[in-house]
């Protein structure tokens, strides 16, 4: 059998390297599509942006007086059941009750009146989760008598106050005041951190619902657990550590978050008042459909391949066999049957097909990590592990590259069985076969096509199942594009021979006239190059339809080119510090809240400035009736906002002002900034004595930075309602003075037309608003 092999080295050599890389190729997509899906679930779930989705987060309300650490305990140890054994981290937020803010610590503008204090809480924070500012964080053994406590940086400006502040707390509950010192300053690492979800303030400082709530105080947790304040709620934050985690996990973790979240809060520990949520079964499931999809278009890539590598081992199997035809009709004249004939073509066959199969799992790990070493993989980071030794102890990868090599071998050895060895020539198909095959084969192609268009979910159902149909529908359409360009193929040849006989040249001639006498005879050849061509368009247009999906996705999800997310507390020279940074051409604000509807529904409400999103909001056209632009021109206001303007660069306004009246007020300015946001500025009590009095804020501060220009629309007076009989008040408006960084003055003119309004708040003794808008 090695002497025949070596009479055919070339086509055998040729037959050798085409099952290599054929097993190889397939071998690599197997390994490719196993430790890209581990890599992938691992990132995903490691993502900080969608960290929420994939932590538990248990809530106790109360706890009795020493059970903290048996309801820590119990808590750690159902995490870590419900991470099916994932390493696990657990972070804590335990917070007092209730506190009453003094009197003399609200803002200017709410001061006046009896409504109800503002509150704050004690709570003993994760300090990897904040930020220290300004002082000093907290200590558990104060020198003195205070309880030391930091204070989110919003907070602190919001209420006038600075380390080394002092003040009392009214204790809400049963219980002393509690006097407090202030230490020091601090703002949350990140806001959008899954540990917020603890707090209920979600980190942002500040919250107006029914009461304004500041906080949390930030203290030491001995503080909270000694005694000296009230106890409150206490929540955990468990997440996991997933760098083990594999695709083959992701069942068992699934069901075990499921059973935890249902069983975590009927510990003895937690007394029954825990509630328990956790997404990760939600997460797991968008991420497994994704990886679905993923392999579902990788297994469309694979049978194209396939197809191509069949062909070509055909070929060359039909071109062993031809070169062989002698040399078989010897041996069967000498005596040797077809079934003899055939096991001397399986044994060179598999001569091929054992080094492909050693061979290919070998070639797979670096072959993988030069596939996931370009492209957008390489551009996010996904670290593979795909090392010789990690893809060859795969099991999978060694069974495909096997079931393939002996597939290919099987092509091989097929031509030989199926090739008539009589002389003279084999007898042809009758044309209605081959045209009745041709014709089934673009019926099968051109409904897989239209199942295909009709489907937006491409591969894959909604129960997760792969229609094989659809997976094979571009192979089909390469295959009877193919066929059909065979069975045009002798017209072209007869019009090329008709060009060649026209011509002086011999060799044009000869060619043109052997094509047309025998079109098929080059049939193979140009069925690889048509197969090879067509694969290699329908790559390119993949690659591109790929690319358009993620940049599409990104727009949709950012909204534009880039997106700031703040915590809504920023004051009106943030936006024109946005705009001032380099390379950003226009910079629009936008807002995105929720509001209760009735059955217990939901709406989205978003603002925007529809002049500057106009041209920055990222939106497929056919997404809309009408374009971007046109849309938003209806909702754009009508004409310039009125009031006073004021000059950009404005680092001090001043109001000059009188009021005749019996009691104090607080003035309260609203300035729009150039997108149509407003602002509140407090200006600060205004006496009723029927004097001017000059009123001073100071916008470097309150912007955060230097403003851009603004817009004055309106004043704010609040003063408390008449009990007995009605009071006239009169106010004056004389003067208002803008100050730039260099100390320059700028009167500003405030002729414009003002419409009073008045807005009376409470049943009995309640606060008074009277307002005058430009």
């Amino acid at each position: 059998m090695l002497a025949r092999a070596r009479a055919h080295r070339p086509l055998l050599a040729a037959a050798l390297l085409t099952v290599l890389l054929t097993t190889a190729v397939l071998a690599t997509l197997t390994a490719y599509s196993t430790t890209i899906g581990d890599a992938s679930l691992r990132h995903a779930l490691a993502n900080p942006r969608d960290a929420a989705g994939t932590t538990l987060l248990v809530k106790a309300e109360s706890l009795p007086e020493g059970g903290r650490t048996a309801a820590d305990t119990a808590v750690r140890r159902g995490a870590e059941q419900a991470y099916n054994g994932l390493p696990v981290t657990l972070r804590t937020l335990a917070r007092s009750g209730p506190y009453g803010l003094p009197p003399s610590l609200r803002p200017a503008d709410r001061r006046a009146g009896s409504e109800e204090p503002d509150l704050t809480h004690f709570a003993a924070l994760d300090r990897t989760q904040v930020r220290l500012t300004e002082g000093r964080m907290p200590s558990a053994r104060p020198a003195g008598p205070e309880i030391e406590v930091a204070l989110p940086v919003v907070a602190a400006r919001e209420l006038g106050l600075r380390p080394g502040a002092r003040f009392t707390l009214d204790n809400r509950l049963k219980g002393p005041a509690a006097r407090v010192l202030v230490t020091g300053l601090y703002r949350p690492a990140d806001t959008s951190a899954p540990y917020w979800q603890l707090d209920e303030l979600a980190g942002r400082g500040i919250v107006t619902v029914h009461f304004t709530t500041y906080g949390p105080l930030l203290t030491d947790p001995a503080v909270l657990t000694g005694g000296r304040v009230s106890t409150g709620p206490v929540g955990w934050l468990a997440s996991a550590d997933f760098s083990g985690m594999t695709t083959g996990r992701i069942d068992a973790l699934r069901t075990a978050m499921k059973e935890g979240v249902a069983t975590l809060p009927s510990a003895p520990a937690l007394h029954g008042s825990a509630t328990v949520a956790g997404d990760l079964p939600a997460t797991l499931d968008r991420v497994e459909r994704a990886l679905f999809v993923s392999r579902s278009t990788l297994l469309v890539v694979v049978l194209q391949l396939a197809l191509l590598a069949g062909c070509a081992l055909l070929l060359v199997a039909r071109l062993l066999t031809a070169d062989r035809a002698a040399e078989t009709r010897l041996l069967r004249a000498r005596g040797a049957s077809r079934p003899r004939v055939a096991r001397l073509a399986a044994l060179e066959a598999l001569l091929l097909a054992v080094p492909a199969a050693l061979c290919a799992p070998l070639l797979a790990g670096p072959l993988t990590r030069l596939l996931a070493g370009r492209g957008a993989l390489a551009r996010i980071g996904l670290h593979l592990d795909a090392s010789v030794t990690s893809v060859a102890s795969q099991g999978t990868v060694w069974l495909v590259s096997v079931g393939v090599a002996l597939g290919c071998a099987l092509a091989v050895t097929l031509p030989a069985l199926a090739t008539p060895y009589a002389p003279g020539r084999a007898k042809p198909l009758p044309g209605a076969v081959r045209a009745g095959g041709d014709l089934g084969l673009l019926a099968v192609a051109g409904v897989a096509y239209w199942q295909l268009s009709r489907r937006p979910a491409g591969a894959v159902g909604e129960d997760l199942g792969v229609d094989p149909l659809l997976v094979a529908a571009p192979a089909l359409a390469l295959l009877a594009g193919t066929v059909l360009t065979l069975r045009l193929l002798p017209l072209p040849a007869r019009l090329a021979e008709l060009r060649a006989s026209r011509s002086r040249g011999l060799s044009g001639a000869l060619a043109g006239w052997q094509l047309a006498r025998r079109p098929m005879r080059g049939a193979g050849p140009v069925l690889l190059l048509v197969l090879a061509v067509a694969l290699g368009m329908l790559a390119v247009g993949q690659g591109s339809s790929w690319e358009r999906s993620q940049d599409d996705q990104a727009d949709f999800r950012a909204g534009a080119q880039l997106r700031v997310l703040s915590n809504g507390t920023e004051g009106p020279g943030r936006g024109a510090a946005y705009a001032a940074v380099p390379g950003v051409r226009s910079a629009s604000p936008a807002s995105r809240t929720t509001v209760s509807l009735s059955a217990g529904r939901q709406a989205t409400v978003l603002a925007l400035d529809t002049e500057g999103a106009a041209g920055t909001l990222l939106m497929r056209p056919d997404l809309a009736d009408v374009p971007v632009r046109t849309a938003l021109s209806g909702l754009a206001p009508k004409g310039a906002t009125a009031g006073v303007r004021i000059p950009a660069g404005t680092a001090r306004l001043a109001l000059s002002a009188s009021l005749r009246g019996t009691d104090a007020a607080t003035v309260t300015a609203t300035v729009e900034d150039a997108h149509g946001t407003p602002y509140s500025l407090t200006f600060g009590e205004l006496l009723q004595d029927g004097r001017p009095h000059d009123l001073v804020v100071d916008l470097d501060a309150v912007a955060g930075g230097p403003a851009g220009p603004l817009t004055l629309t309106g004043f704010r007076l609040d003063l408390p309602q008449p009990v007995g009989p009605p009071e006239r008040c009169r106010l004056a408006l004389t003067a208002l003075t803008a100050t730039d960084t260099a100390g320059r003055d700028r009167a500003l003119p405030l002729s414009a037309r003002w419409r009073p309004s008045l807005v009376g708040d409470g049943p009995d003794t309640a606060d008074g608003a009277a307002a005058v808008s430009g």
